[in-house]
C-alpha cells in the first residue's frame, strides 16, 4: 500500500500543479481561453456537434450542418476518434449546448497528460523525481503545449515523450520488440489526436532515429534487429490508419485553403511559399528565452530550461542519452525554421506527403521535447563535481551580465521611446528571471540551500516564467468578445429550427462562427474544408436552388425577391428564398453529360429544368413521365434518412444533401445505388407504387481504418504480453 501510496505521490502533485497553474480557468471562473477567433468559431462548434451526437446516442460519423453535409472524420481537426474528446463530448450539457466549464476542465487535462508524459520519459532515463517534475511541467504547461493555443494541436505533442522513451527503451536493448510497437503505435495514436503537423515532423525525426539504430548496431543487420523497426513501423501505420484514410478520401474530393492565393486540390503540392511563411523567422530564435520574439510562432521555452539544459549537456555529454536528446532538440529547431533551412526544402522536395505539413513552425514541439529532458539532466548535475568547477560559475555569469544587460537596455529604451506594446514589460520580466536563476544558483552552489529546497526554487521559478507566456492569452470572461457572439441570435436559431428541413445561407459578417454546428442547422457554408464540387458552385443561384437553401439570415436582403419571415432581437432578419427547391422531390427526367464541366454547363444553362430534369455525368438511367406522387421525410438522423416515396411512375428521388462515398441506399430494404445528382447531391431510382427509400451512411474508410488500428492493437498488446512470458 505504501509503495503503490509513493508511486501516486507524484502525479497526484503533478495534477495538482497543473491545477494551480491555470487556476484563472477552473478556481476562479473569471477566465477563459475560448476567445481566440478560429477556437470559438470553428473549434467549439465542431465540439459542440460532435457532443449533441453523443448525447443523442450516436456516435459521429457525419455533420449534417455544414456544407449540406461532410465526414467528420475527414475533417481531422475535429478530433472524433481522440478518446480525451469523447470524455468532453460525454460531460452533461447545459441547455443542449457543451458547458464553457467542461471546455476548462479539458484544457487542463490536456496539459496535466503532457506533463504527466513528460514526466514519465524521465523517471525512464533514472532521473530523479525532482528533475523529471520540471521537465514534466516545462513540456506540458510551456513550449509548443502550454503556447499553441489549438487544443488539437496541443495535443498531438502530447504523446511524443511517450514514443521517445519506449524507443530509448529499444537502444538500450531493453525488450527491443515490444517497446518498438509500444513506440510506433503510441506514434499512430499521435495522428487521432485532430492534427498531423507535429505528428508527421516526429515521424521524420523516428526515421533518422531508426537510422541511427541501425548503425550503432554494428555489422551486419539480423533479422533480429530489423524486427523491432518493422514493428514499429506496422502499428504505427495500422493505427494511424484509422485517421489518414477517412483523411485521404475526403482530401482527394475536397478544396483546402493553405493561406495561398487559391485553394488547392489533393493532387496540387501545398506552395512552397505557404511554408515558408508558417516557419520559424530567424529573429524568433531569440523568443526561446524572450517571449514577444515569436513571431506568431510559440518557440519561448525560458531561461530555466535553457540553462538547465545546457548545463546538462555540459555535465553528461559523455552518456548517448544526453547526445541523442541534444541531437532531437537541435533537429526540431533546424526545421522549425522551414525557408530559412536548406533542410526542410530538400525534405519537403523527396518526402511524398510531407508538403501536406504545412507549418514547420510546429517542429518546436520537437525542439523543446529535447531540451526540457536536458534541462532534468541539467537539474541533477548541478552539484556535480564538474558542473561546480566549470560550467555552473560560467552559467551564473552569464545569467547576471543577462540580467544587467536587459535592465540598462530598459533605462535607455525608456528614456527614448514610450512603450508601444508590451515589449518593456517581456524584457524587465526576462531580466528578472536571469536575475533570480543567477541568485538561485549562487546561493545553491555555495550550499546555502539543499538539494530539495533549491529543486522546489527551480520548479516555482519555472512556473512563474511560463505564466506569462501560456496564460497570457487568457481573457476575463466579461471581455470576451468572440465567445459572446456565440450566445447571440439564439431567438432567430430557434425560428429556424422549428422550420420543417430549412437549410439556410447567413452573412458572414453578422454571423461569423459555425452557426450551423453551434445550434444544430443545417447550413450552406462554415469553417471547414468543403467539396471541391459544392465549394465550386455553391454561389450560384441555380445551384443554390438545387441545394435547396429556403432562408437567408442577415440584416438586409441579398435578393429582391427574398421576404421577411422573422426578425430576431439583434436586428438580424431570416428572409425566405421563395426559388428554393424541396429538400426531397421527385424528378421525372434525366440527361447525361460527358464529364464534370459538361454537368456543370447543363445546370448552369437557362434551359434546363432543374426542377423536373436530373443531371448525371454519364448515361443516365430511364425514366417514365407522368404526373403526381410525393416525397415525405419520415426520418432524419446525422447517418441515416427514411423517405416515403408514392409514385405512379419510375422516377428518381433527389435528396438536396451532399454525396460523399460511404452513403448507401435501400429501397424497400434491398441495397440500391445511390447517383451522384448535378455532381453534387443524393439521388436513388424508383419504379411505380409505393416505397421505403433509406440513405445510411456506412463509410468504408472508417470501417476499414478502425479495423486496421483495433488489428494494430492487438499487435502491440500481443507484444507486450510476449515479452512478460520471455
Amino acid at each position: 500500500m505504501t509503495r503503490t501510496a509513493g508511486k501516486l505521490a507524484c502525479p497526484v502533485l503533478l495534477f495538482v500543479i497543473t491545477v494551480a497553474f491555470f487556476w484563472k480557468l477552473v478556481l476562479s471562473g473569471q477566465y477563459t481561453w475560448l476567445d481566440a477567433s478560429d477556437i470559438t468559431f470553428q473549434m467549439v462548434p465542431w465540439f459542440q456537434v460532435q457532443a449533441v451526437q453523443w448525447h443523442s446516442g450516436h456516435f459521429p460519423l457525419w455533420d449534417p450542418h455544414l456544407w449540406t453535409g461532410q465526414p467528420l472524420l475527414g475533417q481531422v481537426q475535429t478530433g472524433t476518434l481522440n478518446p480525451l474528446n469523447w470524455a468532453l463530448f460525454w460531460a452533461p450539457l447545459k441547455d443542449g449546448f457543451i458547458r464553457v466549464r467542461a471546455l476548462h476542465w479539458y484544457w487542463v487535462a490536456i496539459h496535466y497528460l503532457a506533463v504527466l508524459c513528460g514526466y514519465l520519459l524521465c523517471r525512464d532515463l533514472r532521473l530523479s523525481r525532482m528533475a523529471s517534475v520540471l521537465a514534466g511541467c516545462a513540456f506540458g504547461l510551456g513550449g509548443f503545449v502550454g503556447a499553441i493555443g489549438w487544443p488539437q494541436k496541443a495535443m498531438s505533442a502530447l504523446l511524443l515523450p511517450l514514443v521517445l522513451m519506449f524507443f530509448l527503451r529499444v537502444l538500450r536493448q531493453e525488450h527491443a520488440l515490444a517497446n518498438a510497437a509500444a513506440s510506433g503505435a503510441l506514434l499512430g495514436a499521435a495522428f487521432l489526436s485532430g492534427h498531423h503537423d507535429v505528428p508527421v515532423f516526429f515521424s521524420l525525426l523516428m526515421g533518422g532515429l531508426w537510422i541511427y539504430y541501425f548503425t550503432s548496431i554494428g555489422g551486419k543487420l539480423r533479422w533480429r534487429a530489423i524486427m523491432p523497426a518493422a514493428a514499429f513501423v506496422i502499428c504505427m501505420a495500422l493505427i494511424a490508419a484509422a485517421q489518414l484514410l477517412p483523411a485521404v478520401e475526403m482530401g482527394r474530393l475536397s478544396l483546402r485553403w493553405v493561406n495561398a492565393p487559391n485553394p488547392v486540390t489533393w493532387n496540387e503540392k501545398v506552395p512552397y511559399s505557404v511554408h515558408q511563411d508558417l516557419s520559424l523567422y530567424p529573429t524568433a530564435v531569440l523568443g526561446i528565452v524572450v517571449p514577444g520574439f515569436q513571431h506568431d510562432s510559440v518557440v519561448f521555452i525560458g531561461l530555466v530550461v535553457i540553462t538547465l539544459a545546457l548545463l546538462g549537456v555540459a555535465a553528461r555529454w559523455q552518456e548517448r542519452t544526453v547526445r541523442l536528446l541534444a541531437a532531437v532538440a537541435l533537429a526540431g529547431l533546424i526545421f522549425s525554421l522551414g525557408g530559412a533551412s536548406l533542410f526542410h526544402g530538400v525534405l519537403y522536395a523527396l518526402v511524398p506527403g510531407l508538403e501536406k505539413a504545412r507549418s514547420p513552425s510546429t517542429a518546436e514541439a520537437i525542439f523543446h521535447l529535447g531540451a526540457v529532458v536536458l534541462a532534468a539532466y541539467g537539474l541533477d548535475a548541478f552539484r556535480s563535481v564538474y558542473a561546480n568547477r566549470q560550467a555552473n560559475r560560467f552559467s551564473i555569469g552569464i545569467l547576471s551580465g543577462l540580467s544587467l544587460f536587459l535592465y540598462g537596455s530598459l533605462i535607455v529604451l525608456i528614456t527614448v521611446r514610450p512603450e508601444q506594446s508590451e515589449e518593456y514589460k517581456v524584457l524587465a520580466l526576462a531580466a528578472l528571471v536571469a536575475m533570480m536563476l543567477a541568485g538561485l544558483l549562487w546561493f545553491w552552489s555555495r550550499s546555502w540551500l539543499s538539494n530539495g529546497a533549491a529543486g522546489v526554487l527551480v520548479i516555482a521559478l519555472l512556473l512563474f516564467e511560463l505564466n506569462n507566456v501560456s496564460n497570457y492569452a487568457l481573457v476575463r470572461m466579461g471581455a470576451t468578445v468572440n465567445l459572446h457572439k456565440l450566445n447571440e441570435n439564439r431567438d432567430v436559431a430557434a425560428f429556424v429550427q422549428n422550420a420543417s428541413l430549412a437549410r439556410v445561407d447567413v452573412d458572414g459578417q453578422d454571423i461569423p462562427y459555425n452557426f450551423g454546428d453551434w445550434f444544430g442547422v443545417d447550413e450552406l457554408g462554415g469553417f471547414s474544408t468543403p467539396l471541391k464540387s459544392i465549394a465550386e458552385n455553391q454561389g450560384d443561384p441555380r445551384y443554390r436552388s438545387v441545394l435547396a437553401v429556403n432562408y437567408f439570415i442577415g440584416r438586409s436582403a441579398r435578393k429582391p425577391d427574398q421576404s421577411v419571415v422573422f426578425e430576431g432581437q439583434s436586428g438580424l432578419k431570416v428572409f425566405l428564398n421563395p426559388g428554393a427547391f424541396p429538400r426531397a422531390r421527385m424528378v421525372h427526367a434525366a440527361m447525361g453529360a460527358a464529364d464534370e464541366a459538361g454537368v456543370i454547363a447543363a445546370v448552369l444553362n437557362p434551359s434546363t429544368d432543374l426542377q423536373r430534369t436530373v443531371v448525371l455525368q454519364g448515361t443516365a438511367p430511364a425514366l417514365e413521365t407522368c404526373e403526381g406522387g410525393d416525397v415525405q421525410v419520415r426520418r432524419y438522423r446525422p447517418t441515416s434518412v427514411v423517405l416515403h416515396v408514392n409514385t405512379p411512375c419510375r422516377a428518381m428521388v433527389v435528396f438536396a444533401d451532399a454525396w460523399f462515398p460511404g452513403w448507401k441506399g435501400y429501397l424497400d430494404g434491398r441495397p440500391v445505388r445511390i447517383y451522384n445528382a448535378y455532381n453534387i447531391v443524393r439521388a436513388l431510382v424508383v419504379d411505380a407504387g409505393e416505397h421505403e427509400v433509406v440513405m445510411l451512411y456506412r463509410p468504408a474508410s472508417v470501417f476499414t481504418g478502425v479495423a486496421l488500428a483495433i488489428l494494430g492493437i492487438a499487435l502491440c498488446i500481443g507484444l507486450q504480453l510476449r515479452r512478460e512470458k520471455a
